[in-house]
């Protein structure tokens, strides 16, 4: 059963954390798309709402404590998108996560690093949160991010 708004509020506030209010895409695609039951979110980087980007690259210049920190903003963002689109409560499940870790050849704590998303996702919406996963390297990521994730979310009609 997916939690109701209060819930999801209440989670939020007590974890101190607050949904950025993200702008339209600079490209040409649509952040969230939607089909049927299905959301479809677009690539959220670790970009904070001051417009601050969590940037590097694992094994080089950012340590795993970076990633973590880069993944959770992602996955805020993402979370943000969702709300935009049709409210975080109308979430029954997200189904997958797909993440990809700015990193060395050298690095191999993408799964690590990702948990960060993961258990945030858990965190804010409960068992609705929970999720398949891909967690991969990326030689380098949009505008220097160190964390882009995506997500396929099932929603109530």
């Amino acid at each position: 059963m997916s939690a109701t708004g209060s819930d999801i509020r209440r989670r939020l506030a007590e974890l101190s954390l607050e949904l950025p209010v993200l702008g339209p895409p600079k490209y040409a695609y649509d952040p969230v798309t939607r089909f049927g039951e299905v959301l479809h979110v677009s690539g959220q980087i670790s970009r904070r709402a001051t417009g601050e980007i969590l940037g590097g690259r694992l094994g080089a210049n950012a340590e795993v404590a970076d990633g973590i920190a880069a993944a959770r903003v992602s996955a805020l963002n993402l979370l943000s998108r969702i709300d935009e689109a049709v409210g975080l409560e109308s979430v029954v499940r997200v189904l997958k996560l797909n993440a990809w870790v700015a990193s060395t050849a050298e690095a191999v704590n993408q799964p690590e690093v990702v948990d960060g998303a993961s258990q945030l996702l858990i965190d804010v919406l409960g068992d609705a949160g929970r999720h398949a996963r891909t967690a991969l390297p990326a030689p380098n990521l949009p505008q220097g991010a160190l964390v882009e994730l995506d997500a396929t979310v099932a929603i109530r009609p």
